[in-house]
């Protein structure tokens, strides 16, 4: 769960997702306390080991590409360093960059 100055996001089952099971996120905007206003977003089924393998095999064979640049690893190493630095700080970190 993340929450944000705007509201917060939930990602049902964040790791590891069922393959035949669909996906939802639920996204609120924080203006009703009960969550009546909270939008669910579904995701077909898919074996996301079974993509990752297809796209890597592919990536391997020069038939397709990588679908994420390196520099969105570094981007999220970033973001868990800062968090890593927040939990000490007690307060809000701004990823390096």
């Amino acid at each position: 769960m993340a929450f944000g100055t705007a509201g917060r996001s939930e990602v049902e089952i964040p790791f590891n997702t069922p393959a035949d099971y669909r996906a939802r996120i639920f996204i609120d905007d924080g203006s009703d306390l009960r969550g009546r206003n909270v939008e669910t977003v579904e995701f077909d089924a898919v074996d996301h080991y079974e993509l990752q393998g297809e796209r890597f095999a592919e990536a391997v064979r020069g038939v397709g590409s990588v679908p994420v640049p390196l520099e969105d690893a570094l981007g999220n190493m970033a973001v868990i360093e800062a968090l890593f630095r927040s939990t000490e700080s007690r307060r809000w970190e701004t990823p390096a960059r």
